[in-house]
């Protein structure tokens, strides 16, 4: 039978088709529907009725939304990230990923890895939620925890990514229809081309030209909205969602400049978080916003969140040439540090610095 609130979040009728939905405990993973009888385990979205998977619903589930402006490359970074989750990060971590469902698997493979990785092809921006709804990739991250006096333990957590795009900040009515999970975010990625910011290029103009969903505070501002909105908090409060603010295309920044510092250098601590590194990174970021007469950006975060944190990422590794991947091919730089950070603070990632506390 159709269902309404499917076929408002998709859009269209087609394949918003689903059993009666009806409200249960669930504790027990199954419920008896209250019409006919019939023990089901299928569970949906009391939002959106979107079917949830059970690895999400059995697991301590955390949705991480990543925002940025059309050309700040959350596509790209999405590809890599989970990439390098599922290879070189996930060994260091001893962590598997796992896609929970099969829209993830297929979404992953078709939009991300197969036209980046495997045929190293430019990714488009982002098509805005009102014209193309998306659906979020979620996946189970599984760690291995081993302590020197105790027995290792698995820890497990459903990771929920869901990207947007900066234009479908601009209205209300699209945000409240596809953006719910923006709206329920537990912690937000902001992806910021630095090319966007004035200086950033040793001169060059910033390309955003006079596209507002193209400046980083208009579409920071945005969200900062919709998540009071959810927490109910006082503009003079700060929200308590944690957000990691990421300078994407570090590589094309001025190599004299980067070479000696904090961002040049590789990531260290070997399936912990190097609190020493993140704090060093986070002032050089510091450091460049203000210089590039960006520092509103500090400022405002400041005002608005309890806690927030600077990156320095490249998901490729290099420039692209003629839409498709340089002929190094992808080597990204320090592209997992976000989300190492929010694991740290989601107590999935010990921290440690170079005095042993």
């Amino acid at each position: 039978m159709l269902d309404d609130k499917l076929a408002e979040y998709l859009g269209s009728t087609a394949g918003a088709s689903l059993p009666p939905v009806f409200r249960a405990p669930g504790r027990k993973g199954r419920a008896d529907c209250p019409a006919c009888g019939q023990s089901t385990g299928s569970r949906v979205c009391p939002e959106c009725h979107n079917p949830l998977p059970s690895a999400y619903c059995d697991s301590p589930g955390r949705i991480v939304a990543l925002v940025g402006a059309k050309n700040a490359g959350k596509s790209t970074y999405i590809a890599v990230l989970l990439h390098e989750l599922m290879n070189r990060v996930g060994t260091e971590l001893d962590a598997s990923l796992v896609a929970c469902d099969d829209r993830t698997i297929e979404r992953y493979k078709r939009d991300f890895a197969r036209p980046l990785l495997e045929e190293r092809r430019l990714l488009p921006t982002t098509a805005s939620a009102a014209t193309s709804p998306r659906e979020p990739l979620v996946y189970l991250l599984t760690r291995t925890r081993r302590a020197r006096f105790a027995k290792e333990r698995n820890e497990s957590l459903a990771l929920v990514l869901f990207d947007t795009a900066g234009e479908d900040l601009r209205s209300r009515e699209v945000r409240d229809l596809h953006l719910r999970y923006l709206e329920a975010a537990d912690a937000v990625i902001f992806l910021v081309d630095p090319l966007e910011l004035p200086g950033a290029a040793a001169g060059t103009p910033p390309v955003a030209g006079d596209d507002p969903d193209s400046e980083p505070i208009n579409i920071i501002a945005r969200v900062t909205e919709a998540l009071r909105q959810r927490h109910g908090t006082r503009p003079g409060d700060r929200l308590p969602v944690p957000v990691a603010v990421a300078l994407t295309k570090i590589d094309v920044l001025r190599p004299e400049m980067l070479r000696q510092s904090a961002l040049h250098r590789s990531r260290g601590g070997a399936g912990v978080l190097d609190l020493d590194d993140r704090d060093a990174v986070d002032a050089q970021v510091r450091a460049l916003l203000h210089e590039w007469q960006a520092g509103q950006l500090d400022t405002y975060l400041g005002q608005q969140y309890s806690e927030y944190a600077l990156f320095g990422v490249s998901a490729l590794g290099g420039p692209p040439e003629d839409g498709r991947v340089g002929p190094g091919g992808v080597r990204p730089h320090r592209a997992e540090d976000p989300l190492l950070w929010l694991l740290h603070r989601f107590g999935m990632l010990d921290g440690t610095r170079a005095g042993g506390s």
